[in-house]
């Protein structure tokens, strides 16, 4: 299959990209899995005991094995989560254990995790990749950039990583110590192609076969060959333009919120989507339990953004068709991904929207990898990204006050939405939590952290000789180790 971008590295504890996910996913198997219904199944874990004041989850595990063909056992797991919370390792899904206080090794097949506080759902709370304590251990944390484990992982998944060559393929090999079933397919090529008309191309040729993220112009075009199918799956992702709040022009709320009405939504998602898709209203996605479905997404309002610009201090003072304030004109980078029409298209369509109430946008189209470093380390004015939200429903991590080693890359701030994270995130139940997210949608449209742009379906291209792929919200390869090709459609191939 292709990607359209390497992935920001194989280790569970530093990945942050949709890329890696996808990888992880059939690598390295969890303590639980989650089913296509979204409820959680027996992984690793055969069984778990929730606590009756739910503070607690004791998991009962299966015997494992590492691809090494060492045991997995709960030393394995307890020392996964120490390295995730490690600061010295500053992994960005620390935070989404931060509700676990403790965990203990009870014997080689039990594990318990513990609380500060009830937990609605502990399953969802204690779920996290798992790493080999007999490798970790001889390790050292501070170096964790430099583990030969970021390229070579080991996996306890139905496939392992065989080889990765830069820039151009990662190859999965059948995972012969897998105590699971075992994958039908010997191997699984993943070429690196960023540039999407190369990717639909090489699945018009056969030279791969199945590209996700498809671009909505060429679905007509697939489906004439006769030789691909599309699936189009409700998706998790949102395209958005977040702003770095540390930047002058980004401090405000007013000004961000006048932002937010410069864009037209509905033009994007029929130029760039082909109707594939919907306008966005937040981080929270329509397939989610907790989207608020009466909240409206922002509309386009040339008029009352200009009006909230000049009130916030924005004029065009020197006559050259450029707003200034203190001084300083509005003027400002946006750098997105290359290889991603909806952003380099859009990214256009966006300064051209931006320049009708006299905001100078300047564009920059970079490598994924190189250009997330960037955002990361704080060096950027505003980036076009795509997020896939996690399956809690909690944007934490997107716009929690210290989640900025996690993807708050804006350095975002509000206590307002710290409160109503905190008492969402602590509800026992969705009935008590329902209102806390709601409420928390409606105050990031007050004072928004980005400007939500798009909520796209997720079209998948699959050859018609691989049998038994479900793409589906959760990955585009959720179950890759049963897809299988009849004998008389099969070809061998590596590489180019």
């Amino acid at each position: 299959m292709a990607l359209s971008s390497e992935p920001d590295g194989l280790n569970p504890l530093l990945f942050s990209t949709a890329v890696a996910a996808m990888v992880f996913a059939e690598t390295h198997d969890g303590l639980t899995e989650m089913d296509e219904s979204l409820s959680y199944v027996p992984g690793i874990a055969t069984s778990w005991d929730i606590a009756p004041d739910r503070t607690a989850i004791t998991y009962h595990m299966r015997p494992w094995r590492w691809s090494d063909g060492q045991p997995l056992t709960a030393r394995d797991v307890g020392r996964s989560w120490e390295l995730f919370m490690d600061p010295v390792v500053a992994s960005p899904r620390r935070g989404l254990l931060e509700e676990i206080t403790g965990v203990t090794v009870v014997d080689s097949l039990t594990i318990r995790y513990e609380f500060g506080r009830p937990q609605a759902d502990p399953l969802a709370r204690t779920y996290h990749l798992l790493l080999p304590a007999h490798v970790v251990d001889r390790l050292e944390p501070a170096e964790v950039g430099s583990w030969d484990l970021n390229r070579a992982p080991m996996a306890s998944g139905p496939f392992m990583v065989e080889s990765w060559e830069p820039n151009r393929q990662i190859t999965f090999v059948r995972n012969p110590h897998y105590p699971g079933p075992a994958a039908l397919l010997d191997r699984v090529v993943f070429r690196i192609l960023p540039e999407a008309g190369t990717r639909l191309v090489a699945l018009e040729t056969g030279e791969v076969d199945l590209v996700d993220g498809i671009d909505p112009d060429a679905v007509e075009r697939l489906s004439a060959t006769g030789r691909v199918r599309i699936a189009d799956t409700s998706g998790r992702r949102f395209y958005y333009l977040g702003w770095n709040c540390r930047r002058p022009q980004f401090a405000d709320a007013a000004t961000r919120r006048a932002l937010s009405l410069v864009f037209d939504r509905d033009l994007m998602v029929d130029a760039l989507l082909k109707g594939f898709g919907r306008p966005a209203t937040g981080p929270i996605p329509p397939v989610l339990w907790n989207h608020d479905p009466d909240q409206a997404p922002p509309r386009q309002d040339l008029a009352a953004a200009r009006q909230l610009l000049a009130e916030a201090g924005w004029a065009d003072r020197d006559g050259d068709g450029v707003l200034e304030r203190d001084g300083v004109p509005f003027r400002f980078e946006i750098i997105t991904k290359q290889g991603d029409p909806v952003r380099e298209n859009g990214s256009v369509m966006l300064r051209s929207q931006l320049a009708a109430v006299g905001i100078d946008a300047r564009l920059r189209v970079m490598e994924q990898t190189a250009g997330l470093a960037q955002v990361r380390a704080g060096n950027y004015d505003a980036y076009f990204g795509l997020l896939r939200a996690n399956l809690l429903g909690d944007p934490t991590a997107y716009v929690g006050t210290g989640a900025e080693g996690q993807f708050n890359f804006g350095h975002y701030s509000n206590a307002t939405v710290d409160s109503l994270l905190a008492a969402a995130t602590g509800s026992l139940t969705r009935a008590e939590a329902l209102p806390h997210w709601r409420r928390l949608q409606r105050v990031l449209v007050d004072d928004p952290p980005a400007a939500y742009l798009l909520y796209p379906d997720n079209l998948v291209g699959v050859s018609t000789r691989l049998r038994d792929v479900r793409p589906h919200l959760l990955s585009p390869i959720n179950n890759v180790s049963e897809w299988w090709i009849a004998p008389g459609d099969r070809r061998y191939r590596s590489g180019p």
